[in-house]
């Protein structure tokens, strides 16, 4: 399977992206500055990590393990494997999946099972961070049989972050999904994994009765056609899209009957 970075990312994820990396930016540079924790050792990080209970401070004190303690990760698995508090479980499974560490590839196909959402999620997305290829099959089998949106979007993007071309078809069957910014994960995935087989399909989203969802799918149109629908290039301020939609509707009311041959 082809590495994620060797092809173009999807806008819905190059979108989020940009805006996670300037939020991240943002808060390590605030974090550095106010964070007492800084320059504290690991085995300190690590007890005050599993003693927290206020959220937002476990994961101020997550960051100053992976940024600071780099081979960190088989601690955090120690942790995760034997902790009863399922925020420390999911939070040290998000700092394995930071690092990277390899190791804990089995431990996460397992947590994939869990009854909390968030371990769920956290494990999938750890997954493609790690790069565990052989972990797409206990992926799409996630995709196919989960029900809550957050830990669809996280597989969604995991399977992106493999090149699992092969979860097309669970993820065309799941893209119908009640929730508008699901649907949005789905068709950025579809898009990146798929190709223009997929455009008949793409393209019923252009009627969605969302209007980000819609203009989700003309962009992927765009991309995977070479089509340009007149989007306006937006700036930081509001933005509208819907001549675009419509550009995109009236191209495929008068050029569907090509692609569905």
């Amino acid at each position: 399977m082809q590495d994620l970075e060797t092809r173009e990312r999807s806008p819905t994820l190059e979108r989020m992206s940009h805006l996670r990396l300037h939020a991240t930016a943002l808060f390590l540079a605030c974090f550095v500055i106010m964070n007492p924790m800084v320059g504290q050792d690991l085995p300190t990080l690590l007890s005050r990590f599993q003693s927290e209970r206020h959220r937002p401070a476990k994961e101020m004190i997550l960051v100053s393990i992976t940024t600071g303690y780099p081979d960190a990760g088989s601690a955090l698995l120690k942790i995760a494997r034997e902790t009863d508090d399922t925020d420390t479980r999911w939070l040290a499974i998000r700092g394995m999946g930071s690092l990277k560490f390899k190791d804990a590839a089995p431990f996460l196909k397992q947590s994939l099972s869990s009854e909390s959402n968030y371990v769920r999620a956290n494990a999938a997305r750890a997954l493609g961070e790690i790069h565990d290829v052989s972990a797409t099959p206990d992926l799409i089998r996630t995709l196919k049989n989960e029900e809550d949106s957050g830990v669809i979007e996280q597989t969604a993007l995991a399977l992106q972050m493999l090149g699992a071309h092969e979860a097309v078809p669970v993820l065309k069957a799941r893209a119908a999904n009640p929730s508008p910014q699901t649907r949005v994960w789905l068709l950025g995935a579809i898009e990146t994994l798929g190709s223009q087989t997929d455009v008949p399909f793409l393209a019923t989203f252009l009627f969605d009765e969302n209007e980000i969802v819609a203009s989700h799918a003309a962009r992927a149109l765009e991309r995977l056609t070479g089509q340009d629908f007149g989007f306006p290039r937006c700036g930081p301020g509001p933005c509208g899209f819907g001549e675009g939609v419509k550009n995109a509707q009236r191209w495929w009311n008068n050029h569907k009957q090509d692609w569905n041959q």
